[in-house]
């Protein structure tokens, strides 16, 4: 059983009385889906805790990206999960890292905010706004700003939402990168 998919509380700390270092070792194979990548995937809030205080992950770590070029952050935004969403910025923000993980781009060039504002969940959007404000002035690599995808993906919603909050000012990266 790969270790993540479960979300075995269990199975996670028998794992580490075997080998101590093997959530360092599982983290060091570079972009692959680590456990944390996978317990992001199917939901394990508890096990992404408890995975993250038993590894004492490092933010650079916590923003490194999987296989499909995804961060943790970016997962768990994209999926709606708003619980683990507020745990991985509040770790960022007790590392010092809070900018780091709101900034880092996917291999589409997409912050957590652009994969959520595609996805319509605007709890996690409103929390992201609350975290790290300046990604709501961030493009992608197709020079798209968080209110050209909400277009894009039919999300009135998530543009009313952002609109609302008067996120809707463009900002100097977006006339930087034109």
């Amino acid at each position: 059983m790969i270790m993540g998919c479960s979300g075995n509380i269990d199975f996670l700390h028998d794992a580490v009385r075997g080998d101590g270092a093997i959530l360092k070792k599982l983290h060091s194979w570079g972009t692959t889906d680590t456990p944390l990548h996978l317990a992001l995937m199917f939901r394990h809030a508890e096990f992404v805790r408890e995975y993250i205080r038993l590894s004492s992950i490092s933010a650079y770590q916590l923003s490194q990206l999987n296989q499909d070029g995804y961060s943790p952050l970016h997962l768990a935004s994209a999926n709606g999960h708003l619980e683990i969403v507020q745990f991985l910025l509040e770790f960022g923000k007790h590392k010092s890292a809070l900018e780091e993980l709101c900034m880092m781009k996917d291999r589409d060039g997409r912050i957590a905010l652009h994969s959520v504002v595609v996805t319509g969940k605007i709890d996690v959007i409103d929390l992201l706004f609350d975290h790290c404000l300046d990604a709501a002035k961030e493009v992608t690599l197709h020079q798209e700003s968080v209110l050209h995808l909400a277009v894009k993906h039919h999300q009135q919603e998530v543009l009313e939402f952002m609109i609302d909050k008067k996120t809707w000012i463009i900002g100097p990266r977006f006339a930087e990168s034109r």
